[in-house]
């Protein structure tokens, strides 16, 4: 099986894991091994307060920004 996200995506966190955190936006820092349910994980980190955090690859979703634009963006504040 292979991971469906690469080092340095960036994504969102699904809506039904974590509620509170819908809004932010999350870069892949690391690609980890199956759990014991055979589901991929990763280790993301919140782009705003650098924060990590290990997740199934179900707790995910793809954002539509690449890093080139989020790095344009956190460039301009």
């Amino acid at each position: 099986m292979s991971h469906k996200y690469t080092m340095g995506q960036l994504v969102h966190a699904a809506a039904a894991h974590f509620a509170d955190r819908t809004s932010g936006t999350y870069e892949v820092v690391r690609l980890m091994p199956e759990n014991s349910s055979g589901e991929l994980g990763y280790r993301i980190k919140d782009t705003a307060s650098g924060a990590q955090r290990a997740v199934g690859e179900s707790e995910i979703r793809p954002t539509q920004m690449t890093q080139g634009v989020f790095a344009s963006i956190q460039d301009n504040r």
